[in-house]
């Protein structure tokens, strides 16, 4: 499957490391694929146009080097080129929060699943940053669920290729002066990206305030709205208790703490954690239960388990149907040439090229009246055994010509036997790597 111009297409090998199995996202100058790996391990690839100037995958790339073995970042695996196009791989993740949301009634969250995901998101942003980062842009599409049993109730931050580095001298964080343009998404974003201020730790965390409203609620109070003008007034308007009343109370002191914050300020990351704990406890919210979706991912998974249990069962009594078959083939074969040597025990040798050609399919186990359906099925098995029926001609008419004997025929079997063998473990291997292609591309 090409995609657009066709310079990037599903089944393409990346740097002798990758395939690309299936398209996830796809935009003008930027692509998202799942790869798996030569471990059959499945990762995410992002590719992005090259360009004079710096790509956002490459300011990704580095972002995820620095805050490599954190917690809440996803791995960083390899970043370079591919044709005209940067890409990186990274860890392979998702859904994110809006799938989950998405996928089935009330469509939005739990309360309980409200306080443990900003939890996470808090202990998240401190890592980001601590590291002397700004996100700039925190939208539900950005949290992603890990892709295993063990990480399903994990959330991971994605997509750093908007990021502002926070420049600090002696302890002292330099403001900027300057104006800057809007940043994040229009949803999510906090007023100082309407009012043309650069965004500090502040603004992430109260773009964090509105996607935990909007998943409580449903929504937010600008949702339909579609101008950037009437999405600013409506975020003037609605605060405090207009924006957070079906919310516990500590939501109100979450929101006026934010607003108290600067661009150079300090963050307190405990102390908002300390306020969604709290609002757990009062509400009786056992936050060490998993959240609602993780159950259902389990019972999903044990389905796919079981069925995979199947597959494998299928793989293994087919090879010992290959290896039962190969048997039998061995025991005709030396049962023909058996029969066949007795036969010629009163000649001095084999008097005609065509007998040696009747014996050689005898060995080789060629069947004259293969059907056509057959000879697609088997083109490749009847090209080698042509070929070794050549070399057998090949070497008799040589031996043929320096000594005008006959022919040793137990060699000839040995050879067959041993050629036959190395030609039967090539199609186990074959088979085996097939099947574990194919179970990876169901499993997607």
């Amino acid at each position: 499957m090409a995609l657009e111009d066709g310079i990037i297409a599903i089944g393409e090998i990346i740097n002798d490391h990758y395939k690309l199995i299936r398209c996830i996202a796809l935009g003008i100058d930027r692509m998202i694929f799942c790869a798996i790996d030569t471990q059959f391990k499945l990762v995410a690839i992002k590719f992005e146009k090259d360009a004079q100037y710096q790509t956002s995958v490459c300011i990704e790339s580095a972002i995820l080097k620095i805050l490599a073995n954190q917690i809440h970042i996803p791995q960083f695996f390899l970043y370079g080129q591919h044709k005209n196009y940067k890409f990186l791989a990274e860890e392979f993740l998702g859904p994110n929060m809006i799938d989950l949301v998405n996928y089935k009634k009330p469509y939005k969250f739990s309360l309980h699943s409200i306080l443990k995901f900003g939890i996470q998101a808090i202990e998240t942003l401190q890592v980001v940053h601590s590291k002397g980062f700004v996100h700039r842009d925190i939208k539900p599409g950005n949290f992603l669920i890990g892709n295993s049993q063990e990480t399903s109730g994990t959330f991971y931050l994605t997509d750093f290729g908007t990021y502002k580095k926070i420049y600090e001298h002696d302890g002292v964080i330099t403001k900027p002066t300057n104006k800057a343009n809007f940043r994040g998404s229009l949803l999510y974003a906090s007023l100082n990206a309407h009012n043309s201020v650069e965004l500090g730790r502040n603004d992430d965390l109260m773009s964090l305030l509105y996607i935990m409203v909007e998943f409580y609620n449903g929504g937010l109070p600008w949702s339909d709205d579609d101008e950037i003008q009437k999405i600013e007034a409506s975020k003037f308007i609605y605060h405090g208790l207009k924006l957070l009343k079906r919310l516990p109370k500590q939501f109100i002191e979450f929101e006026s703490y934010i607003i108290s914050l600067d661009y150079t300020t300090r963050p307190d990351y405990q102390y908002l954690t300390f306020l969604l704990k709290q609002a757990a406890e009062e509400n009786e919210i056992d936050l060490n239960d998993p959240f609602e979706w993780e159950l259902e991912m389990d019972s999903e998974r044990e389905h796919i388990m079981k069925h995979q249990s199947k597959v494998q069962q299928k793989i293994h009594t087919k090879l010992q149907q290959l290896e039962n078959e190969k048997h039998q083939i061995r025991a005709q074969n030396q049962k023909d040439f058996e029969e066949k040597q007795s036969k010629n025990d009163h000649k001095e040798g084999i008097s005609t090229v065509q007998e040696l050609l009747t014996l050689l399919d005898a060995l080789v186990g060629l069947d004259p009246n293969t059907t056509n359906d057959d000879d697609n099925n088997n083109t490749q098995d009847q090209s080698s055994q042509q070929q070794t029926k050549n070399n057998f001609i090949e070497q008799f008419m040589n031996e043929m010509n320096k000594k005008e004997e006959k022919v040793n025929d137990n060699n000839w079997a040995q050879f067959v036997n041993s050629n036959e063998e190395s030609k039967e473990n090539e199609l186990i291997e074959t088979f085996d790597l097939s099947s574990q292609d194919e179970s990876s591309n169901n499993f997607m």
